[in-house]
């Protein structure tokens, strides 16, 4: 009898780690997907995500779309958890491991505020930002990973992952390397906005 019980226990075990794990890498999802009832219009945002940790900022992004206009969204906070702003005009660079570039353009001053980088407890009291980066329709296709492609086809793409980010703000320009993570996450969650229509 406790033979079996120990079968029985160390399958629910499995079980439990096999879910967590799944849970952990495939944590995104589309929390906003309808229609503003104000404007009439398209809204979709996926949930936030950890983009970079350590070095001079630490990052989180998800993909938004609003009508027909796509954007990145980042929010930040500097290692030096100090008050900053991002102009408009100013460049976040995403480099791909072939040496190509997707610049995205930020449409807006946005000054820091505290708590405004943060997703949860951590960060809520110092200095952050929040902003959207316009993509555009090319750029989504640069940074997308297709499911239908065959096996040859993938393995030419997965050559263009995204290695470097490189960030403009108002008193410097700061400079990060991606993850394999980090780089999955974008294309996760340009999927999740562009395949729920």
């Amino acid at each position: 009898m406790q033979f079996f019980y120990l079968v029985i226990m160390k399958k629910v075990f499995l079980l439990l780690i096999v879910f967590i794990i799944s849970h952990i890498f495939y944590a995104q999802k589309l929390i906003e997907n309808g229609i503003d009832p104000v404007s009439g219009i398209l809204v979709k945002h996926t949930s936030w995500e950890k983009f970079t940790q350590g070095g001079d900022f630490n990052s989180y992004f998800r993909i938004s779309q609003v009508d027909s206009s796509y954007f990145f969204d980042i929010r930040i906070i500097l290692a030096e958890r100090k008050a900053f702003e991002i102009k408009a005009g100013q460049t976040l660079i995403l480099t791909l491991s072939n040496g190509e570039m997707v610049t995205l353009t930020n449409f807006k001053t946005t000054e820091s505020c505290q708590g405004c980088g943060a997703v949860a407890l951590a960060g809520s009291q110092v200095p952050g930002v929040q902003v959207s980066y316009s993509l555009n329709k090319q750029q989504l296709a640069k940074l997308r990973y297709n499911i239908l492609l065959t096996k040859e086809e993938y393995d030419r793409h997965k050559k263009k992952i995204i290695e470097h980010i490189k960030l403009d703000i108002s008193s410097a320009t700061i400079e990060h390397n991606l993850s394999e993570f980090s780089f999955l996450q974008i294309r996760r969650a340009i999927r999740l906005v562009i395949n729920r229509q």
